[in-house]
C-alpha cells in the first residue's frame, strides 16, 4: 500500500478550500482540514515522514509546471506584500485558454471555519476502511478523486468545483492540481529512480472501422465499440497507478469509469445512485454514449512504460477475441450449430482479429530534464532534452521551447530585490517533454508492423477486406446470388435484426453488428432491469418531421383531413406493426399527444417500411397521398447528418503560436496585475517585465482544462443540444469530435448551438428564438463558461473554434456514400471555409448537389447560419413564392465575376419583395455577400438561395404552405 499512501498523501498536500481561508484562518492552511485527514488516515498531523520527501518534490516539479514561485519577505516568513490576494474578498476566476478574468461576488460572509467544518466532513466521510477498520488507501484516494469536487453545500455550489490551487494565478483548480501532484509522486514511488514519464498511447483505425458501416446501429456500434476498447487500455493505467495518472482525456464522471469504481473498485454503490447511468432504462442512459477518445496521455513511473504499454496492448486485443468468441457463440446457438474448434468460422475470427486493435505508443522519461542532484533534489539540465527534440527537427530549425523566447527568460531564473520570484526546475521542462513526446508519438505511428492475412474467398459485403465467415469453406467460392444454406442466409431467416438477407459478414463487421445486443444485455446486468436500446433508423429520422407536425398541429375541420387521419388511424392499428424508435425529442412529444396521434408517428414508420420492403409501390404511393391529404404535405424523405470537429486540436495542446497562448500577465489576478508594486518591479527589473510579456507554454493545468472543456462538450453539452433541444440521435461525442443525425427541419440550429456552446459564446437572439422555452431556460452561455442543468462548465473559450460538415440525403441513399460525403463536407469547411467555417451539402435524390460553405460568424454583424436560416424561413413562409429564389438565381447566373454592389442591393430586394418576401433581407445578404466574397458574390447567393429553397420546401418545414 505504500504507493496508495504516498498518492493520497500527495493529493491532501493542500485543502480544497485553501482559497477562501488563506489571509483569513490564523492556523494557516496546511494545519487546518488536512491535518486532521491526516491523522486520521495515517495517525500524524504531518506528512508521514516516509513519503514526504517524495510528496515535496512532486509538489515542486507540479508548481513549477503551472505557475510561477512568489517571492517572500526578508527572512522567508512570508510572502511578499503585493503578493497575497484575499479571495474571499476579491475572488475572480480566469479562463486558462482567452485570459478572460470573471468576477464572481465576494464571499467574505462564509466564515473561515465554516468552510473548513464543511470541508472536514465532506473528506471525513470519503474515508473507506477495510474490515479491520483500517483506512484503505487506494479506496480513499478514489472515492476523493472522483467525488471531492462534489459541491458539499449549497452556499459553495458552482464555486467548489472551481475553487482556484493559486488565489494569485486563477487559471487553473485546486482539484487539478491535487491530480498533478498526486500523480508525479505515484510515478517517483513507483519508479527506482525516482523518475516520471510522459506515456502517449493510440488505438486505431478510426475512421475507417467507424465508417464500415450499412445502418445507424453499425455507426453508432464502431463508434462505441472503440471508445470502449480506448478505456480497456485506460484501465490498465487506472488500475496500477489510479485514474489521476490519466492526464488527458478528463475521466472524473465518466460513466464508464463510474461503473468500474463502484462495480471493480469497490466504492459503495449508494454514492453513485444519483447518476443516469445506473437509473436510466433507455439509450439515453449515458453508457451508450461513445464519450472517449481513441488517444491518452499518462503520467507513469519511467521503468514501468513499457511494461504498461504491452499490458495495454494485450487487454485491448484480448477484449476484441473475447467479444469476437461471444459473438460467433451467439450466432452459431441461433442458426443450431454447435461451437466446435475445428469449425472454419473459428479459424476465420481467430486470424481476423490477431493484430486488432493497432496499438501506438512513445514515453519520454523526466531524466532527459534532470541534472545531479543538489541538496536532494535534480538540477535543471537540457542537454539530452535537447539532444533527442533536435533529431526530430528539421536541421537548422529552432527546437521548440528549448529555443523559444519562454525559456529564454525562464532559464535564467528572476531575482526580485533580493529574493528568488523563478527559480526553474524540471517541472518548468514540461512544455518540451511534451513536444517530444507528440513527435515520438506520430514517428510511431508510421511505423506499422503486421502480419500479412491471406484471404482467398469472396470477402465481407461490408467492407470487401476480410472473408466472411463460413462453416464451409468450400461456400467461400460463390458469388453473390449463388449462395444458398450458408451461415449468413441461416442467421438472416432467424434474425434479420442481425443480418439482412444478402449481407456476408467477416468477424470485425459481426462484431460490431451484434456489439448493441451485447452491450445491451450488460447495461441491463448494471441497472438491475430490463434496458431497451432504441435505433433510430435514417427513414424514421426523415419521418419525424412530418410527424412532429402531425402532433403539434391539430387537425383542421375539412372534411378531406378528417378522413384522411381515420384511414391512417385505421391502417396502423395492425397489431403486427412494431412500433419505430423515435428521436428522443419526438418521443416526448409522443408521449404528451393524443393515443392516435402518439401511435401514427410510431408506427407509420414501419408500414412505410412494409410496403417498401415487399416492393408494393402502389400501396406506398396510396399511404404517401393520405399522409399528405393529412398533414398538407408529403412525408419527409430526407434526414441531416452533421460531423462537428475542433480546429487547431494540435496547437491548443502544444500551444506552440501566439494565437494559442496566453501572455503570463494574462493570467495573474487583477489585483496583483495591476498594482503599483507590479509597475514599479517592472521598470526596475528588465528580467520580470519579460517574463509578464512572454506567451505562456503549455502546462499539466492548461492541458487539465482543455480535457475538462471537451470532457464536458462530450458527456453533457453534445446530447443536451441533439437530442434535447432538437429532433436528433447523437452518434458520437469524443472529445471535441460530434457525430450525429438530426431531422432536416433542425439541421442548421443544432448545428449553430452545438458550435456556440462549444466555446461558451452567448447565443444569438435569432438562434435562442428556436428553441422551446423548457431548452432556453436550462442553460446560460458566456465568456467561456456554461451552465447547464445548474452545473458550471469550462468551456474550450471563445478563441477557439470548430469546423462542421453537414449532408441532407434521402433516406434510401447508401449510408456508406452519405458518410464520405459528409467526411468530404467537413474537409471543405476547414479547406475551403478556412475553418471556423462550415460546409452543408444536400444530395438530391433525382441527381445533382447544392450546399454552402461559409464562415459561421463575421466580425462585422450577420453571421452565414443565421442568414441562411432567415431566409430558408422567408421562403417557408405563407404569402411567399419561392419564385423570389428561382427568379433571383436565374438573374445572378448572368452576373459578371464581380458584380457592383448597389446593383446587387437594387436587383435582390426587387425580386424579394416581388414575390412578397422581406426586403430588408435581401438587402442584408447583398451586403453580406458583396462584403466577404466580393470577387464572388454572385455565386455565394445562388448557393444560399438554392440551399435555403430546399429546406423550406412545405414537406419539411412547418411554416411552409402547401
Amino acid at each position: 500500500m505504500t504507493l496508495w499512501k504516498t498518492k493520497l498523501a500527495a493529493w491532501l498536500h493542500d485543502p480544497a478550500e485553501k482559497a477562501l481561508v488563506l489571509l483569513r484562518d490564523k492556523t494557516g492552511h496546511e494545519w487546518g482540514t488536512v491535518a486532521k485527514l491526516r491523522e486520521a488516515l495515517f495517525g500524524s498531523r504531518a506528512i508521514p515522514t516516509d513519503i514526504k520527501p517524495i510528496l515535496e518534490r512532486a509538489d515542486w516539479y507540479a508548481a513549477a509546471a503551472d505557475r510561477p514561485q512568489w517571492p517572500l519577505e526578508e527572512g522567508g516568513a512570508r510572502y511578499a506584500k503585493w503578493t497575497q490576494v484575499d479571495f474571499a474578498e476579491r475572488p475572480v476566476l480566469i479562463h486558462p485558454l482567452t485570459g478572460v478574468a470573471h468576477q464572481l461576488r465576494p464571499l467574505t460572509n462564509i466564515p473561515p471555519e465554516h468552510l473548513k467544518t464543511v470541508s472536514h466532513d465532506h473528506f471525513n466521510g470519503l474515508i473507506l476502511r477495510d474490515a479491520e477498520g483500517r483506512p484503505d488507501y487506494e479506496k480513499t484516494l478514489l472515492a476523493y478523486w472522483r467525488f471531492g469536487p462534489d459541491t458539499p453545500a449549497k452556499d459553495l455550489h458552482h464555486l467548489w468545483q472551481n475553487l482556484p490551487a493559486d488565489t494569485r494565478v486563477p487559471d487553473h483548480s485546486i482539484w487539478a492540481h491535487l491530480d498533478l501532484v498526486s500523480a508525479l509522486a505515484g510515478a517517483m514511488a513507483g519508479d527506482p529512480t525516482g523518475t516520471p514519464a510522459l506515456l502517449a498511447v493510440s488505438f486505431g483505425p478510426v475512421q475507417g472501422f467507424i465508417a464500415e458501416a450499412r445502418t445507424t446501429s453499425d455507426l453508432w456500434a464502431g463508434s462505441h465499440l472503440l471508445a470502449r476498447i480506448a478505456w480497456e487500455g485506460m484501465r490498465v493505467v487506472c488500475e496500477r497507478l489510479g485514474p489521476d495518472a490519466i492526464l488527458f482525456p478528463s475521466l472524473r464522471g465518466v460513466p464508464l469509469v463510474d461503473r468500474w469504481l463502484r462495480d471493480a473498485m469497490g466504492l459503495p454503490g449508494e454514492w453513485f445512485q444519483g447518476e443516469d447511468w445506473a437509473s436510466s432504462k433507455t439509450d439515453a442512459n449515458p453508457l451508450f454514449a461513445a464519450a472517449l477518445p481513441n488517444r491518452f496521455v499518462a503520467i507513469v513511473p519511467t521503468d514501468q512504460a513499457a511494461s504498461l504499454a504491452g499490458e495495454i496492448t494485450r487487454r485491448v486485443r484480448d477484449l476484441v477475441v473475447k467479444l469476437g468468441e461471444e459473438t460467433l457463440r451467439r450466432i452459431l446457438e441461433e442458426i443450431g450449430e454447435a461451437w466446435r474448434d475445428d469449425l472454419p468460422c473459428v479459424a476465420q475470427l481467430k486470424e481476423q482479429l490477431a493484430d486488432f486493435p493497432e496499438v501506438h505508443w512513445a514515453a519520454v522519461s523526466w531524466s532527459l530534464a534532470e541534472g545531479e542532484a543538489e541538496n536532494g533534489r535534480p538540477r535543471t539540465d537540457t542537454t539530452k532534452l535537447r539532444e533527442a527534440l533536435a533529431r526530430l527537427y528539421p536541421e537548422g530549425e529552432k527546437v521548440g521551447f528549448l529555443d523559444g523566447e519562454a525559456w529564454r527568460v525562464l532559464s535564467q531564473g528572476i531575482e526580485l530585490d533580493g529574493a528568488r520570484f523563478y527559480d526553474p526546475n524540471p517541472g518548468t521542462l514540461y512544455p518540451a517533454l511534451y513536444d517530444l513526446l507528440d513527435r515520438v508519438a506520430a514517428a510511431a505511428k508510421t511505423v506499422r508492423p503486421f502480419a500479412p492475412l491471406k484471404q482467398t474467398g469472396y470477402r465481407s459485403t461490408i467492407n470487401g477486406e476480410r472473408e466472411w465467415l463460413t462453416l464451409d469453406r468450400s461456400q467461400l467460392a460463390l458469388p453473390p446470388g449463388s449462395r444458398q444454406d450458408t451461415l449468413w442466409t441461416r442467421l438472416a431467416a432467424k434474425r434479420p435484426s442481425w443480418v439482412k438477407p444478402g449481407e456476408h459478414l467477416d468477424a470485425l463487421a459481426a462484431i460490431k453488428r451484434l456489439w448493441p445486443t451485447l452491450f445491451t444485455e450488460e447495461v441491463r446486468s448494471i441497472v438491475g432491469q430490463d434496458v431497451r436500446r432504441y435505433v433510430v433508423s435514417t427513414h424514421t429520422l426523415a419521418l419525424a418531421v412530418s410527424m412532429a407536425r402531425l402532433m403539434e398541429q391539430p387537425a383542421n375541420n375539412e372534411l378531406e383531413t378528417q378522413a384522411a387521419r381515420a384511414t391512417l388511424n385505421a391502417l396502423v392499428a395492425d397489431d403486427t406493426l412494431d412500433s419505430a424508435a423515435l428521436p428522443r425529442k419526438l418521443a416526448i412529444l409522443a408521449d404528451k399527444a393524443s393515443a392516435d396521434a402518439a401511435r401514427l408517428a410510431r408506427k407509420l414508420p414501419a408500414l412505410l417500411d412494409r410496403f417498401r420492403e415487399a416492393e408494393d409501390e402502389e400501396r406506398r404511393r396510396n399511404l404517401e397521398n393520405t399522409i399528405k391529404r393529412a398533414l398538407g404535405s408529403r412525408p419527409e424523405a430526407y434526414y441531416g447528418l452533421l460531423l462537428l470537429d475542433g480546429d487547431r486540436m494540435g496547437a491548443w495542446l502544444s500551444g506552440g503560436k501566439d494565437g494559442f497562448a496566453l501572455q503570463y500577465r494574462q493570467c495573474w489576478h487583477p489585483q496583483i496585475r495591476e498594482s503599483d508594486a507590479v509597475r514599479d518591479l517592472s521598470e526596475r527589473h528588465p528580467a520580470l517585465r519579460d517574463y509578464l510579456n512572454t506567451r505562456r507554454p503549455p502546462s499539466p493545468a492548461r492541458h487539465g482544462a482543455i480535457s475538462q472543456a471537451l470532457n464536458h462538450f462530450s458527456l453533457k453539452t453534445a446530447r443536451f443540444v441533439v437530442e434535447d433541444c432538437f429532433k436528433g440521435k447523437l452518434v458520437y461525442a469524443g472529445g471535441d469530435d460530434v457525430l450525429a443525425f438530426v431531422c432536416v427541419d433542425d439541421l442548421l440550429t443544432a448545428m449553430a448551438l452545438l458550435r456556440c456552446l462549444y466555446s461558451g459564446l452567448t447565443v444569438p437572439e435569432w438562434l435562442l428564438k428556436r428553441l422551446d422555452d423548457r431548452s432556453r431556460r436550462r442553460f446560460q452561455s458566456g465568456n467561456g463558461w456554461l451552465k447547464l442543468d445548474e452545473e458550471l462548465f469550462l468551456t474550450m473559450g471563445d478563441k477557439a473554434t470548430a469546423s462542421c460538415g453537414a449532408v441532407v440525403a434521402h433516406h434510401q441513399a447508401p449510408l456508406g456514400m452519405v458518410l464520405r460525403t459528409l467526411r468530404e463536407a467537413e474537409a471543405s469547411a476547414k479547406k475551403a471555409g478556412g475553418r471556423d467555417a462550415f460546409c452543408l451539402r444536400i444530395l438530391k435524390r433525382a441527381g445533382g448537389e447544392v450546399g454552402v460553405t461559409d464562415k459561421w460568424f463575421r466580425a462585422e454583424g450577420d453571421g452565414a447560419v443565421g442568414l441562411l436560416d432567415a431566409l430558408m424561413r422567408m421562403l417557408a413562409r405563407k404569402g411567399v413564392s419561392r419564385r423570389a429564389a428561382y427568379n433571383a438565381v436565374e438573374w445572378l447566373g448572368r452576373l459578371p465575376t464581380r458584380p457592383d454592389a448597389a446593383l446587387l442591393r437594387a436587383n435582390l430586394a426587387y425580386q424579394f419583395a416581388r414575390q412578397g418576401g422581406d426586403r430588408e433581407l435581401a438587402l442584408r445578404l447583398a451586403d453580406y455577400a458583396a462584403r466577404h466574397y466580393p470577387e464572388a458574390a454572385a455565386k455565394l447567393l445562388i448557393d444560399f438561395l438554392m440551399t435555403a429553397e430546399f429546406l423550406a420546401r412545405n414537406s419539411r418545414h412547418p411554416e411552409a404552405e402547401s
